[in-house]
């Protein structure tokens, strides 16, 4: 029987892409949100002009937004890159749920200007996926 996740390692690792996701996906909704509220409500026909009018919080989220899709990209291409080189899948799961812990948090603190923290938090993460590009050499 031939299963799409056939090791417990799948699951933990594409469920962590798929949590990853799901972070970038939620923070549409305080994006939404702070779009509607800015000058005019929400643009349609120009969605991207309407950034200029967000507020500190507003674009404190879309900054949110937009760095959670370009750490899923590397770190989703980290996880397929550790699979082809035949890295070890046990520091895969740990450092794609480390991926996954530092992505929440980094939101939040992102949204809470907590720009310090943030940036240790951004700096975890980014280990995290690096050490997935180079575990198929260490191990």
């Amino acid at each position: 029987e031939l299963t799409m996740f056939s090791s417990e390692h799948d699951k933990i690792q594409f469920g962590c892409l798929f949590a990853t996701f799901l972070v970038w996906t939620l923070t549409i909704i305080p994006l939404y949100v702070s779009r509607r509220a800015a000058d005019g409500g929400f643009n349609h026909h120009t969605p991207r002009m309407q950034y200029n009018s967000l507020t500190a919080s507003g674009l404190r989220i879309l900054g949110a937004h937009v760095n959670t899709m370009e750490a899923f990209t590397l770190f989703a291409v980290g996880v397929f890159v550790n699979r082809a080189g035949a890295g070890s899948v046990v520091v895969a799961d740990a450092v794609s749920i480390v991926f996954v812990v530092s992505r929440v948090i980094y939101v939040l603190t992102y949204m809470l200007n907590l720009y310090l923290i943030r940036t240790v938090i951004w700096f975890i993460g980014f280990v995290a996926t690096f050490t997935l590009y180079v575990l198929p050499f260490c191990t």
